[in-house]
């Protein structure tokens, strides 16, 4: 029962794990689902990338617009740039139906995209700012990025390339995507088998460990019944030898009191 309870708390925990890594995150449904869709049908995008920028301070450097849906997004994205300075990954819950994701490179600039909640996993967001991130650094040096003034215009050109980014992301690039999800499933299916295999083992274990004690208990009444039967033996032995000893007695004194007929040997 022990060994039972240990699994379901080990499978949930693996379940609790898994969805703080995302693989359930695409379970939002509801308003947030509906009003995507309508955006996507509307505006004739993708319906999960609404809007992508880059910058720095407060100042976007370069950005597209897929959705005209979204209002002001210049302004929307100043207002996360002048909040993020630190590197690292960060999530923006804009409204019920948007989520703005941010990646943060070592140099201060960001990168940030703001999509469908229900239509695009925090996962293939940060896959997709890398990629972005890294087709930046292949158009412009390190050395450019850091000397450049926080007001420049030198990486306007920058959003054709994003255009470009998120066309192909929900064309031929969500394969990579989905490439992405289908590891993370294969990781959470290993994981999971892994846990079920120590938990067998664990149970071979304890099979192991009653087994020995078995054994432990047999060898000891083993010992016992030896000690008994040795002791047994040894009586039997010790009788067999008097009652040897008392024939060979009687026998010495029946010879003796036949041929000699008592005293009357003794006299002569």
């Amino acid at each position: 029962s022990s060994v039972t309870l240990s699994q379901q708390h080990a499978r949930a925990l693996f379940a609790v794990r898994t969805k703080a890594f995302g693989v359930d995150a695409g379970e939002r449904r509801g308003e947030g689902a509906r009003r995507a869709r309508e955006e996507g049908t509307m505006d004739g995008g993708n319906g999960a990338i609404l809007y992508c920028f880059m910058g720095r301070g407060r100042t976007v450097w370069a950005d597209h617009q897929a959705s005209s849906s979204l209002q002001q997004p210049q302004k929307t994205a100043s207002q996360m740039l002048a909040k993020l300075s630190k590197e690292g990954k960060y999530t923006f819950q804009l409204s019920d139906s948007r989520t703005s994701f941010c990646l943060v490179d070592h140099l201060g600039v960001v990168f940030g995209c703001v999509a469908s909640s229900a239509q695009l996993t925090s996962t293939a967001a940060m896959v997709f700012l890398g990629d972005l991130q890294e087709q930046f650094y292949c158009q412009f040096g390190a050395q450019e990025v850091q000397t450049c003034a926080e007001n420049t215009t030198q990486f306007r050109r920058f959003s054709l390339t994003m255009k470009k980014a998120m066309e192909i992301a929900y064309s031929g690039g969500s394969a990579k995507i989905a490439n992405v999800k289908k590891q993370i499933e294969d990781t959470r299916i290993i994981m999971s088998e892994n846990i079920d295999k120590v938990l067998e083992r664990g149970e071979r274990l304890e099979d192991v460990m009653d087994k020995s004690e078995q054994m432990r208990d047999t060898a000891d009444a083993f010992r016992k019944k030896g000690r008994e039967l040795r002791r047994k033996m040894w009586w039997q032995n010790t009788k067999m030898k008097l009652i040897i000893a008392l024939v060979v007695v009687v026998l010495i004194l029946l010879l003796f009191f036949g041929f000699c007929r008592g005293i009357s040997c003794i006299k002569k």
